[in-house]
């Protein structure tokens, strides 16, 4: 005989577990199942792992240029190794609290393996039926890998990956220059690997203002990386090392000990069968109503399955809403509020809203503060970025922004909240901070509002 549930949640990633979690608090019976490893890509193969290494690549290249801040240190060496055992040890605790035993103890049941729908309200996990009043499908995504020939087959790394390494490689070839490429190959260059980053866009960070863009290059080549932008991987061998060759205006070979692909994501969804439950969906992503709703009235989906922006904080922010309209006798819409982004790079690159390209000059106003002339930023050496806000011209009601700085996805939120509340730029004029600190930059684009804005235009 079929078990039936109240809820069944299909993938035990960040907005899978949000709402498993929450539901099972309010007194539904859940069901969570995950056919691989609990706490899903963030915890295991994202945001988790990659930030705790970001942090020993931190340290590591304080120590190598401490010289910077007036402190001549003692020739040294280091060995990273290490470095991953940590990773791996942080991960570990962190999943303790998103696997079977801890989800248990709070109320949710929990089945290893993979589901497939059987009809609307039955799917099949490893030859065993169960049934959901109501489903949602949080399957999450995978690492798009590129036709690349002669790519199957070899070694290389990606997200899911990386981090099983026991040593950090003598020299690494990046494919991509988007977030996930751009914050590892910082990261195993100051943890002494040799790096070079391929990118068939101009520039990295596609998705950010050009000037974001320029600042980071140039300080990714002083760093020591080796930036091949706009060229193409062509095809690769492996016999012991990679042997990788690239098209540019011309052809040449690199060779390398580790090969990472990261290119892109796509959304889990081949192993649901979801033509047996009449859901529609295309390689994108299944698409979902302003509740969270899939075109099926009972099944629901959130996160990376329904296409990008593929974030943990937006799937978070998804799964809130479907779990308040599958516990409350109400629907709430999702919110849609302008999602904030973060590339964990050194310098942080933080943005959110329009970019100034997206916008009509006639309309806007552009405040820029370079950190160069924030006491705070001078003092700690740090110089190199800039905060950048766009606004309505005369009513400052903001629109996008970017931060290019150390802790620039702290500063953000300043900028988020006041656009979440509707909060004029020129209001946060009057905002005391304490001194000195880096968000004194956002006061002072809010102060430019009075200087060049307003009192430019009587001068004019």
């Amino acid at each position: 005989m079929d078990k039936i549930f109240d809820i069944v949640v299909i993938g035990a990633g960040a907005g899978g577990l949000v709402i498993a979690i929450g539901a099972a608090k309010a007194g539904k019976k859940v069901l969570l199942i995950e056919k691989k490893r609990y706490g899903g890509d963030c915890t295991n193969y994202g945001c988790i792992p990659s930030k705790s290494l970001i942090a020993a690549a931190h340290a590591a290249h304080f120590l190598k240029h401490c010289d910077q801040l007036g402190i001549q240190p003692s020739p040294f060496s280091f060995e990273a190794k290490g470095a991953l055992t940590r990773v791996r040890k942080i991960v570990s605790g962190i999943r303790s609290h998103e696997e079977p035993k801890a989800l248990n103890a709070l109320g949710v049941e929990t089945l290893d393996g993979t589901a497939s729908f059987v009809d609307k309200k039955t799917v099949l996990v490893e030859g065993q039926k169960v049934q959901g009043r109501q489903i949602v499908i949080a399957t999450g995504s995978y690492p798009f890998i590129p036709p690349i020939e002669g790519l199957e087959g070899t070694p290389f790394l990606t997200n899911e990956t990386i981090f099983d390494l026991d040593h950090i490689p003598q020299s690494i070839i990046f494919v991509g220059g988007g977030p996930i490429c751009s914050e590892m190959a910082q990261a195993f260059c100051r943890l002494g690997a040799q790096v070079t980053l391929i990118e068939s866009r101009s520039h990295l960070l596609a998705r950010e203002e050009k000037e974001t863009q320029e600042v980071l290059e140039d300080v990714f080549r002083k760093e020591g990386i080796s930036l091949l932008l706009g060229e193409r991987t062509e095809r690769v061998s492996y016999q012991g090392r990679f042997t990788v060759e690239v098209r540019g205006k011309a052809t040449h070979s690199l060779e390398a000990e580790a090969l990472f692909i990261g290119v892109g994501r796509r959304p889990h969804l081949k192993e649901l069968n979801l033509d047996a439950a009449q859901v529609k969906y295309s390689e994108d992503g299944i698409p979902v109503d302003a509740y969270g709703r899939t075109n099926i009235k009972n099944i629901w989906a959130v996160g990376d399955v329904t296409g990008p922006p593929f974030f943990t904080h937006y799937a978070e922010n998804q799964a809130r809403t479907v779990l308040s309209n599958l516990i409350l006798p109400f629907l709430l819409k999702k919110s849609r509020q302008a999602i904030p982004r973060c590339t964990y790079t050194d310098p942080e690159v933080a943005s959110i809203g329009l970019k100034e390209e997206e916008c009509n000059p006639k309309k806007i106003a552009v405040y820029r503060v370079p950190f160069s002339e924030v006491d705070r930023s001078i003092t700690s050496g740090r110089t190199e970025g800039f905060v950048k806000i766009i606004t309505k011209k005369w009513s400052s009601h903001i629109l996008g922004a970017t931060i290019v700085g150390p802790r620039a996805g702290e500063m953000l939120m300043q900028i988020s909240t006041a656009m979440y509340s509707k909060i004029p730029l020129r209001k946060l004029r009057g905002l005391m901070h304490p001194y000195p600190i880096e968000s004194l930059a956002i006061r002072k684009a809010a102060d430019k509002w009075l200087t060049e804005t307003i009192l430019g235009a009587f001068r004019r």
